[in-house]
């Protein structure tokens, strides 16, 4: 619009200077004639073209009543002392008219182009003006998908709700403790290492313990714990997870064909012998931890009879946990017995001595005080809790995943946390099954304190839900 403007008013200007720089030549007359005349007609059909088709003649009795510039020229003198008239000049005369003329025409024409100029500087001002509201209503620059890393936040939160909080410990158990110098373990599993040292130091020589360097390199470490309840069906979560540096999750939880609820990216799982998928291979990523939850001895023996294709242990489980497991043992971790201690006595308030000997008591469904829901999920209502005795309870596998988390991540997410209400007997627990809250009935775990517990955490921050708790 700007160029088609200028354009215009430009050629206005452009004609009215032709107008004016040239005039039209006298016609031939009885005294012009032969060679002079010729070219005056060859300069009068010139000015003609220059005046772009202009019908009002130049000279005298002009309509506007104007005089031709030329008549306004003094008369010059010739050869041989003749005077030559502006009628009888020839074309030799009009370079040197030009400046005459082009002075004139500016100051005649001064406040013209002052107009036009000041015209042009209001377009170009009108131009930017516009572009620039253009770019504030309708260019959205691209946000960077990053959260401000809050480091030394959890820690401390954390010690506001766990005491003697500290990140000191290793999250998984390593060989050189049990081989060059054996730390002698004040509890028994799950809450310690007391009478396994032997078949965990043979665990331990086939097995690792170090964090991967993708993680351990991490300035910020954005951890996701991911529950197995109910509430992630239809959540249109799994993007969200998989942006998070490190997703946990628990037991043998579905991955395919659950990926936009719960996503695909997969850091941790946490297990035991009797929740292990029979093909980790199928829900986990290449890279994927599988990291043993030890809940009792024979949780190190099936481990090591797997790994190390020996006869396989078939007593002393409530279920029978896989025969054949197939595992890369470069992706095994033993958890650190230390962070159930914390989730049991800080969180939980629950006894650490457990006695020697204590009777399997099987619920209406055939499943043990240690069911397969240890950990999945948490109830939003009272539950109630097993007749087992106090010294029977223990953590479930996912809020031992949020204690962990709690130990070595920058930022902690929770999703997939939580029951139905407990008057609900038919709404089912978990994403990818139908088991309803009466199955609940035989646990061994206390989880309407869990409930608080996690309550807790997130009135104080700690940790942030994704889903509805």
């Amino acid at each position: 619009m700007l160029r088609v403007v200028l354009g215009w008013h430009g050629l206005r200007l452009l004609s009215r200077m032709c107008f004016a720089v040239c005039p039209r030549p006298p016609s031939c007359s009885a005294s012009i004639t032969g060679r002079r005349c010729s070219r005056l007609v060859r300069l009068r059909r010139a000015t003609d073209r220059c005046r772009m088709g202009t019908s009002e003649p130049l000279g005298r009795g002009r309509e506007d009543g104007l005089a031709d510039p030329a008549e306004l020229l003094p008369a010059l003198p010739g050869p041989r002392g003749q005077t030559v008239t502006s009628g009888s000049r020839d074309e030799s005369s009009g370079p040197r008219l030009m400046p005459l003329l082009l002075i004139k025409m500016l100051n005649k024409s001064r406040g013209k182009i002052l107009g036009v100029l000041a015209l042009f500087l209001v377009m170009v001002w009108y131009s930017i003006y516009r572009e620039d509201r253009y770019t504030q209503l309708f260019y959205f620059p691209v946000q960077e998908n990053k959260t401000t890393c809050p480091l030394g936040e959890v820690e401390k939160k954390a010690a506001q709700l766990i005491g003697n909080y500290t990140r000191d410990h290793p999250l998984f158990l390593q060989l050189k403790d049990y081989f060059w110098v054996k730390t002698p373990s004040l509890y028994e599993l799950p809450y310690g290492t007391k009478g396994s040292e032997d078949v965990l130091l043979r665990l331990l020589s086939i097995t690792h313990y170090s964090l991967p360097e993708s993680i351990q390199s991490l300035k910020c470490r954005r951890c996701a714990v991911v529950g197995n309840g109910h509430r992630l069906r239809n959540s249109s979560m799994g993007e969200t997870i998989n942006t998070y540096d490190v997703v946990i999750r628990l037991n043998n939880a579905p991955v395919h064909g659950y990926e936009q609820d719960v996503g695909s990216k997969t850091t941790m799982r946490l297990f035991y012998p009797e929740s292990a998928h029979f093909n980790p291979k199928t829900e986990n990523n290449p890279d994927t931890l599988l990291v043993l939850v030890p809940f009792k001895p024979m949780d190190f023996q099936w481990m090591e009879a797997i790994l190390n294709d020996k006869k396989r242990v078939r007593k002393g489980f409530w279920k029978q946990p896989p025969l054949i497991w197939d595992a890369n043992p470069e992706q095994v971790r033993i958890l650190n017995p230390y962070y159930m201690e914390v989730t049991a006595a800080k969180l939980l308030n629950l006894p650490m001595k457990q006695p020697r000997k204590v009777k399997q008591v099987r619920g209406g469904d055939g499943r043990s005080p240690c069911s397969p829901l240890r950990g999945d999920v948490l109830p939003t209502g009272p539950l109630a809790v097993s007749s087992s005795a106090l010294s029977l309870q223990k953590p479930t596998t996912g809020l031992l995943a949020i204690t962990l988390a709690l130990h070595f991540c920058d930022l902690v997410h929770i999703a997939g946390f939580g029951y139905p209400d407990s008057a609900n007997k038919k709404q089912t627990i978990h994403y990818y099954e139908q088991i309803t809250l009466k199955s609940m009935a035989a646990s061994e775990h206390n989880v309407s304190h869990e409930a608080v517990a996690i309550k807790r955490m997130l009135e104080l921050g700690l940790v942030k839900n994704l889903t509805y708790f």
